[in-house]
Parts: structure tokens; sequence; C-alpha cells
């Protein structure tokens, strides 16, 4: 979604966006050693083709069922779009341990992102980061993981919505996403939180 503003990052969303029911988690810098959430190494999640895929992903282990569908115009998450997850991941952990309160509203620069995950900072990569949100939002899955005691099955996407915030001469000034409670949930349980060799 684009929001049109000459002050975007100050603009409220509405308040059909869930957005308005978190206080946004404003990243400082970028930079964290990175970190990742359990589930997503063991398990399936993502496409690992770069050309689109539309097949499902249909797993099955040990009482443990992963679904992941990819809708037909975009296709499925791919393994580099779960870089921004990973980033997102390792903002959350850091933060947490100096002592900062951390949300699932996301508010950051696309430059603050694309540098921590050693991308160029070029508009081909901005066009591509934001073809990325669209397939991690567009991405739907279900799965028995953490189900406790009770059998579940939850159904998700990697992000709720996102926004870009830009000047009405097209200038990006910042974006805005929301994580999924399942996401989150997996990254503040530091049990399920994976250290990453940055090599």
């Amino acid at each position: 979604m684009l929001h049109d503003n000459d002050h975007s990052p100050a603009a409220q969303p509405s308040e059909a966006s869930e957005r308005s029911r978190l206080a946004p988690f404003v990243v400082a810098t970028g930079d964290a050693s990175p970190r990742d959430q359990r589930d997503l190494m063991e398990r399936p999640f993502f496409s690992l083709a770069k050309a689109k895929r539309t097949a499902p992903i249909l797993y099955e282990s040990g009482g443990v069922r992963v679904e992941v569908f990819g809708m037909a115009d975009y296709g499925m998450a791919t393994i580099w779009d779960a870089d921004v997850l990973i980033w997102a991941a390792s903002q959350i952990v850091a933060a947490e341990n100096n002592g900062l309160l951390t949300s699932r509203f996301f508010r950051f620069t696309p430059y603050q992102l694309l540098m921590a995950i050693g991308r160029a900072t070029g508009a081909r990569e901005y066009r591509l980061l934001k073809n990325a949100l669209i397939r991690l939002q567009s991405t739907s899955i279900r799965t028995t993981i953490r189900q406790g005691e009770h059998w579940r099955r939850h159904q998700f996407s990697w992000i709720n919505e996102w926004e870009e915030l830009a000047t009405r001469d097209g200038r990006v000034e910042g974006m805005e996403f929301v994580l999924p409670d399942w996401f989150y949930r997996g990254v503040t349980d530091r049990s399920l939180v994976l250290a990453i060799d940055p090599a």
C-alpha cells in the first residue's frame, strides 16, 4: 500500500488498520546480530526458487503439519524474502536485550533494512524489497507447530499489512509493517530463537 502524504512518517494509520491498535516499534539503526526464529529454520516455509512458485508446500513429520500457499499473481514468499523476517527478529532480540519495548508494528526506512541484510540501496533494490513485502503478505501458512496440549491449526501470513510512506513527489521516507502474532511470540520466546553466523 502507498500512503501519499507530505509528512508521511508522522501519518497515523486508519482505524481499520491493525497498526492503529499497536504502539510502533521504531527501528533506530537497523544494525543487530542476526537472529532467526527456530521454526523457520527447521521447516519448509519458503520457496527455494527465485522463479515464481505457485504450487503449495505440503509437509508433515512427527505430528507437525505445514501448508504454504502462494497467490498466482505474486507467487510464494522465497528464502530470500525471509531475510526481512530474520532482520525483524534480530531487531526485536537486540531491543529487548537493551531493555526496550518492542511491538509487532515496525516503523523503519528501506535503507536501514537493505543495508542490514547486505543489499544495495538503489532503485532496483527498493523495488525488489516492495515485491518481497507483497509476497510475504500474500503467502498463506497453516501449521500445527507450537500447538501445545491441544491440537490446533494456526493460519497466518508472514506480514499482516504493510505501507510505504512517501511524499507527493514520490520520495520514499519510510515503511511500516505488522508481523503476525505467531511469528512475534516465537521471537520473544528466547528458547525459539537461534543465533546466525553472519559469515
